[in-house]
């Protein structure tokens, strides 16, 4: 049985039955078409795990699933029906892949570290390697229970248990506040006006993960902290525009960190590459592929272009001013630094071995994490992630990415796409 509530601002369709079938929807959401609008999206999520669609700017939404782990799935944008993976084979499936339900979504809430001594993403004396690698029941199944609810903006929370690598359990909860980005504020947030003729949209979430056990975090046996993914439509004419702090190596470190699953600019240069102070990386789910950029280096900017659908996305989250510990997610397990890890990162899908062949699940991803902190018993750490989407006019498009990404996309376009044009 379905149920709509609204309240002032947010529209809420929840589901109060899990049956399995579609029938009040009407269509099979797998069918080519059949997610095609963002309503059509709205619709089909209602009744997979509830929904909660935010107003923005104009036309501009919000799609907000609390029982799916209390994701941001996707936002609509002037002629953009939708930004974010929305993976309707895994949400007709429902909570039953052992190893990683992939629902989708541009907000999506994890701990980390993934991998090395203190990852939880590996069973204690597990290899590091696909066919083991599990994401934690705890944030991979099951609903965040919301709290509060007013204009533009949802509170959820949850209570985990997770163990790492190293066999420490930690119990946390985690509260996640969820909510629209409205245009006005632009100037005070990024420092930008929004030029005439240009749509924009955008959310955000605030996590607040708190130590609920008897005993301190301790760096010996291994800290956690927050892990936002955000996954975007991939295409042949998308690129992610990554920038990084000027300043030589014996100072600040590398200027990026590419050797997750094996060094992307060794094995496929053409696909990551350095335009001034900015990392560009082919967002196009045909090989796969990951960087990432440290505390010292990040701006606390980076984004993504989409030519083809003239789709600016500009992601920004909290980096503290003073170096902290960031968990290292290298798929290493003795880690020399298991407290250097990247505060930036993005991800390519494909499918492994074969170079060029589109994944089974396109999208690519723009991640932030926290810092991860010795807590103590009711200790929290506060992690602030922002995603904003700007569509229309490539050269207005561009005015904006100079300002926030350093970059021409014109330049971006001639580097990477280049003849595909």
């Amino acid at each position: 049985m379905l149920q709509r509530v609204c309240f002032r601002g947010v529209c809420a369709l929840l589901l109060s039955t899990a049956s399995g079938c579609f029938s009040p929807w009407g269509k099979d959401p797998r069918a080519p078409g059949a997610l095609s609008t963002f309503d059509a999206i709205a619709a089909f999520v209602e009744e997979s795990g509830g929904a909660m669609v935010l107003e923005g700017d104009g036309n501009c939404r919000v799609l907000v699933s609390p029982g799916l782990q209390g994701r941001i799935l996707t936002l609509k944008v002037g002629a953009v029906e939708s930004t974010g993976l929305v993976n309707a084979t895994a949400l007709v499936r429902g909570e039953t892949d052992p190893q990683f339900n992939n629902f989708g979504g541009v907000d999506r809430f994890w701990l980390g570290p993934e991998a090395g001594p203190f990852g939880l993403y590996f069973e204690p004396g597990a290899d590091f390697n696909r066919s083991v690698w599990k994401v934690p029941e705890a944030f991979d199944r099951g609903p965040f229970t919301v709290i509060s609810h007013e204009t533009g903006k949802i509170v959820m929370t949850r209570s985990m248990q997770v163990t790492n690598y190293s066999g420490t359990h930690f119990d946390l909860s985690v509260e996640r506040e969820v909510g629209v980005l409205l245009s006005k504020h632009l100037q005070a947030d990024l420092g930008i006006t929004l030029p005439q003729g240009i749509h924009y949209a955008g959310a955000y979430s605030v996590n607040v993960l708190t130590n609920t056990g008897a005993a301190a975090w301790r760096p010996q046996t291994g800290l956690v902290g927050v892990w936002i993914l955000g996954q975007f439509n991939p295409s042949d004419r998308t690129v992610v525009i990554a920038p990084f702090r000027a300043g030589s190596e014996q100072k600040l470190g590398p200027r990026f960190n590419d050797d997750y699953f094996g060094k992307v600019s060794v094995a496929t240069p053409d696909r990551l590459r350095v335009l001034g102070n900015v990392v560009l990386f082919r967002a196009d789910a045909r090989a796969e592929g990951k960087f990432g950029i440290h505390q010292e280096r990040t701006t606390r900017l980076a984004g993504s272009i989409d030519f083809a659908q003239r789709l600016l996305t500009v992601v920004r989250f909290d980096v503290p001013r003073l170096p902290e510990r960031y968990g290292n997610s290298t798929w290493v397990k003795n880690q020399p630094e298991p407290y250097q890890g990247d505060a930036l990162q993005s991800y390519n899908s494909g499918v492994p071995g074969d170079p060029g062949k589109l994944a089974e699940v396109p999208f690519y991803q723009i991640e932030s994490t926290s810092p991860v902190r010795p807590l103590a018993p009711g200790e929290s750490l506060r992690h602030r992630h922002e995603t904003h989407h700007f569509q229309g006019d490539l050269a207005k498009l561009s005015s904006i990415a100079r300002r926030l990404l350093g970059v021409d996309l014109l330049a971006v376009e001639q580097m990477m796409i280049g003849a595909e044009r």
